[in-house]
């Protein structure tokens, strides 16, 4: 016990600087309130943990008298030190996809399309099966006839050969195959704050420690994502690029050129991710029409895509476009712990859609739109107190609710209404009084969902 509370502690203490009492005490701190030190974890006897840490007993004393007084600690005469449960305490972690399965309810918490009306009509027959190449249907890396096509719309932005590209089931998959290649566990990523809530899943299934950096609308903020980079030098950089989620807030040219130069000059050992998943969906044609951050990094970016979000969840075709060389890993670590390539027949299918997906995506774009501004709009008649934030793309959007999200999101589904808090897109995954609420539904969905909303503020507040 007492080297697994030492190698647990290690990275903690090494990312802070200040006298080493001070740098103890934070690290165990942070510990606690990551949820890495759970209520009830017993600390090491105090001359373990200073033989091992090697410090003197009396700076293990003074720590523990510390913590003790903030109350995250608690002690007895001859029985040793805990973690104490405080209101600071972490709530028990709830995985992303349970945040979001919300069954027998109005489904406003996950970003999806409600159905598959924006898949265009395409017809698939057994003769297309007979086509495929290589005849056995054996493509790990994807179907060539795909990895064609993913190609050539990548390279809009990014020169991008076939050779490039990975198929994956989704951009969640392509997210996790990254995550399971590149970082080792104990190393530092770097993330948003506020970020895509299953990222924060998986930097903590493999080991990692997630690391955040502020935004505001128009992306991560320049100085910080500087400062961490430095301080840190993090093994990868995940950036959910163009439109944001959850904000849907889209990155402007001259941000997107401050980020690339502070990423260009970053340690060579640290990987950038631009997760574009919802990149396709800005509603101005000209934030539609530029990846700013993926043009300015080119080939030193690697790219997460996905037609999952553009036309539908159902489809669970995503792609990675990177270098060759990183293309060839991923494809040997999805052989050790994921799978042997997606269906076939859900390939052909996406060669179908991107065949037309730039004549489906504006009037996607344009019904998005409305239904965002529709929504906004009835909020302020229903629900005047809260704030939504107006999203420029995507399919959902982040409302300021003054209250605890967590709470609220518990009480709205016994009120038959499914809403993400704000915490489940937190690094830290912290309550906040925010929640996220998707506007892909029909307005008369839509309506329903936002007067049950309405009733359940009445009902708190009289």
């Amino acid at each position: 016990m007492s080297e697994d509370f030492l190698e647990l502690l290690a990275p903690w203490i090494e990312d802070q600087d200040g006298p080493l009492r001070a740098r103890l005490s934070l690290a165990i701190r942070q510990a606690i309130l990551a949820g890495r030190l759970p209520e009830g974890t017993r600390l090491p006897a105090e001359r373990v943990l200073a033989s091992g840490l090697h410090v003197s007993r009396p700076t293990i004393s003074a720590v523990i008298d510390d913590l003790r007084r903030s109350g995250l600690i608690e002690s007895r005469q001859g029985s040793g030190s805990w973690v104490a449960a405080t209101e600071n305490s972490p709530r028990p972690s709830v995985p992303f996809a349970e945040r979001v399965s919300l069954p027998g309810v109005i489904d406003l918490a996950s970003a999806t399309a409600p159905d598959a009306s924006a898949v265009p009509p395409f017809r698939l027959d057994h003769a297309d099966l007979l086509a495929v190449e290589p005849a056995n249907g054996f493509s790990p890396l994807g179907l060539g006839a795909l990895r064609d096509r993913v190609a050539e719309r990548q390279s809009r932005f990014v020169p991008t050969k076939s050779e490039d590209v990975i198929i994956t089931v989704g951009a969640h998959q392509a997210l996790a195959l990254l995550h399971a290649t590149i970082p080792s566990p104990g190393q530092a990523v770097l993330v948003e704050d506020t970020t895509y809530g299953g990222l924060v899943d998986l930097i903590g299934s493999n080991g990692c420690r997630v690391l955040a950096v502020p935004r505001d609308h128009e992306g991560p903020i320049p100085a910080a994502l500087g400062e961490q980079l430095r301080r840190h030098q993090p093994s990868m950089v995940v950036l959910v690029s163009s439109v944001h989620s959850p904000t849907g807030s889209v990155t402007s040219p001259s941000r997107g050129a401050e980020l690339a130069s502070l990423l260009q000059a970053a340690s060579p050992q640290t990987s950038v991710i631009l997760d574009e998943t919802y990149a396709d969906l800005a509603f101005d044609p000209v934030d539609a029409a530029q990846r700013p951050l993926a043009q300015a990094l080119g080939s030193n970016a690697i790219r997460v895509g996905t037609i999952s979000k553009s036309v539908w969840t159902g489809m669970r075709v995503g792609w990675i476009a990177a270098p060759s060389s990183v293309i060839e890993r991923l494809g040997r670590q999805r052989w050790k712990q994921f799978d042997l390539g997606p269906s076939v027949p859900g390939q052909l299918i996406a060669c179908r859609v991107l065949d037309q997906l730039d004549e489906i995506l504006p009037s996607r774009r344009r019904r998005l739109e409305e239904r965002a501004e529709w929504m906004v709009s009835q909020m302020g008649l229903v629900l005047p107190r809260w704030q939504p934030r107006i999203p420029a793309g995507g399919l959902a959007m982040v409302v300021d609710i003054g209250q605890d999200g967590d709470d609220f999101a518990e009480r709205a589904a016994q009120h038959g209404v499914g809403v993400l808090a704000g915490s489940a897109s937190r690094a830290d995954q912290q309550p906040c009084q925010q929640i996220r609420l998707c506007f892909d539904r029909p307005t008369d969905v839509l309506g329903d969902a936002l007067s049950r909303l309405a009733g359940l503020v009445g009902a708190t507040t009289q």
